[in-house]
């Protein structure tokens, strides 16, 4: 990478997509200087291309998608993108099939380790949870994948003959006092103990008991309010962190 640039970094969800523009220089920290998020729909790349046009000057453009290939292909074409490799090693049994998301993030959570951490847990709560252990030397270990707030929310919904759609929000009693309350209840403690419970068993499985906890993700606030894990560090930027690493260890961006 030159000693000086810009560099754009799009996380590409299955709900939204968020892009940020960085200034990187050699021995600095990634500065912001321009961001936009979007729903992640048909059209997105026109609307990409209209930010990019009044945004600052970019040099590369790196992408990290879990949304469809059309929408994928889309932004490749209107921003002429890649998805450059995160550095890691895979563990698992397909790496092809593990989402680029959850690849960078856990790159992402490496670049703000201490030396001396053995690894780290990441915690991206956003359509879906995902819950990763990557190892300092840069092993991807594998997680789990479970449903986020809203899609608990729809399942509900969709698989009953008269239970009502509702929108999740923080704040919420476990003791629900009527219908609507009740899947409330269910599906934002629920969805908090289901995070506190993977997380544990994630990094006792991988060998990562006690290891710093990353968060990130659109859903995260249903994790802070109150704080399901009060010693994890929150970064709501950790995929575009890792996008940007691996950008810097590319020798053509």
């Amino acid at each position: 990478m030159p000693p000086r640039m810009n560099v754009l970094t799009g996380d590409l969800g299955n709900s939204r997509s968020k892009f940020r523009a960085w200034s990187v220089e050699d021995g600095r920290a990634p500065r912001l200087i321009g961001s936009a998020d979007f729903d992640t729909a048909p059209g997105l790349g026109a609307q990409v291309r209209a930010w990019r046009a009044s945004a600052p000057r970019i040099d590369a453009v790196a992408l990290a998608n879990v949304a469809s290939p059309a929408i994928e292909a889309e932004l490749l074409e209107a921003l002429a993108a890649r998805a450059p490799d995160p550095g890691l090693a895979i563990a698992c049994r397909a790496p092809e099939r593990v989402g680029r998301d959850r690849l960078f993030a856990a790159r992402g959570a490496l670049e703000l380790l201490a030396d001396d951490a053995a690894g780290a847990i990441v915690i991206d709560a956003g359509t879906a949870l995902t819950v990763d252990a990557v190892r300092a030397d840069r092993v991807f270990l594998g997680g789990a994948i479970a449903p986020g707030p809203a899609l608990l929310a729809q399942a509900l919904a969709d698989g009953t003959a008269r239970l009502p759609r509702v929108t999740p929000r923080t704040g919420v009693a476990a003791l629900g006092r009527d219908t609507e309350e009740a899947l409330l209840a269910g599906v934002v403690i629920g969805f908090r103990g289901a995070a506190r419970e993977l997380a544990r068993a994630v990094a006792e499985e991988s060998g990562l008991a006690g290891a710093p906890l990353f968060l990130t993700g659109g859903a995260c606030g249903f994790l802070i309010d109150p704080p399901v894990f009060p010693a994890a560090r929150h970064v709501e930027d950790l995929v575009h962190l890792g996008l940007l690493a691996a950008c810097r260890d590319s020798a053509s961006p």
